[in-house]
């Protein structure tokens, strides 16, 4: 959601939003802790949010198990480059993969990233709609020509041949899967969610497609970003999470991080994404607990479509792990997680 032929599109869209009510208060909890197992964290991303899965799985390679990307692209694609962002990374023309290979090489020898070695022998899924008019196909090519320089195809699953649109498919959407339109979740027919959920967990309980036994919980984010200030970097002031009964009486649980796209954060779709996404029916009876972090729309830093940063708004190190916002979702994990995770 993110080329410039689809910027007028995100503009009306962004008017037709205000139109929606939210769906809930400003609630300002305190995230929780939980019992998580630190080799059990995964992250999942759509469009801006499958760029930010990638650089965290990338930068955070140690503490990441598991990823899943659905029109992202390659790590550090934009370059803190305005022109790469609006044009070659959105086309997949004339991406350089081999110098952003060198790049990540470079930087984890720098001790900037974790080592690359722990990419390897990790669950990556993959998916790219043949309709995709945003991120084209040959983006989600180039990822996956990047991620097998760091580990086997074998592990990589890609999904490169459903007729959809730009969006987070999900059998919870409402939207046709040819449609680009908001909320952005399309209903293909597939569960790219057990898919996933099952690469990183294995053999999964059914899902609950009944009413939910966890809670939703809006939690203040604030205390995870630099001087409690999440607005500074284009995040929201409160993030959700998911917590199944089992995970808040106290059993093992896993973790899920899922990441919105542009314009389909709670400040644009309210809470469509975080309960519309189709992990928490999974979650809910595979005691895993999905954290949603949110972005909000900002001029400045200039971001007024409420993408994650995967182009360099907020520093020229939005990819590494000082970067603010992956400084923050991963303060958000260790904090769920009580502290237990090496950063």
């Amino acid at each position: 959601m993110c080329s410039k032929h689809f910027r007028s599109l995100v503009i009306a869209a962004l008017f037709s939003a205000i139109a929606i009510a939210s769906p809930f208060a400003r609630a300002q909890a305190v995230l929780g802790s939980y019992n998580i197992a630190p080799s059990s964290v995964t992250v999942a991303g759509i469009s801006s949010g499958g760029y930010m899965a990638t650089q965290l799985q990338v930068a955070y390679s140690k503490a990441i198990y598991g990823t899943a990307v659905m029109a992202g692209g390659t790590y550090y694609c934009a370059q803190d480059n305005d022109a790469l962002w609006g044009e070659a990374c959105t086309t997949g023309v004339s991406v350089p993969v081999s110098s952003l290979v060198s790049y990540t090489n470079k930087e984890a020898s720098a001790g900037a990233i974790d080592p690359v070695s722990n990419i390897a022998g990790k669950p990556i899924y993959m998916f790219s709609g043949t309709l995709d008019t945003v991120n084209y196909q040959a983006t989600m090519n180039d990822l996956y020509q990047y991620y097998q320089s760091f580990t086997s195809s074998s592990e990589i699953t890609y999904n490169n041949h459903t007729a959809a649109e730009h969006s987070w498919v999900s059998p919870d959407g409402l939207t046709a899967c040819g449609y680009l339109a908001l909320p952005y979740i399309n209903n293909c027919g597939i569960d790219p969610e057990q898919t996933f959920l099952t690469m990183f967990y294995g053999t999964l309980q059914a899902r609950n497609s009944g009413v939910l036994g966890g809670k939703f919980i809006q939690f203040n984010q604030n205390p995870f970003c630099a001087n409690e200030n999440c607005a500074a970097i284009s995040m929201d002031s409160t993030g959700w999470v998911f917590v199944p009964k089992n995970c808040a009486a106290g059993q093992a649980c896993r973790l899920v991080v899922a990441l919105h796209g542009c314009s389909q954060n709670q400040e644009t779709v309210g809470t469509t994404f975080v309960h519309d996404s189709g992990i928490n029916e999974w979650a809910d009876t595979n005691n895993a607990i999905v954290l949603y972090p949110q972005t909000i729309d900002a001029y400045a830093p200039y971001n007024p479509y409420g993408c994650w940063d995967w182009w360099g708004y907020t520093n020229s190190h939005y990819a590494l792990k000082s970067a603010p916002q992956m400084t923050a979702i991963m303060a958000e994990v260790n904090k769920l997680a009580g502290g237990s995770l090496q950063l």
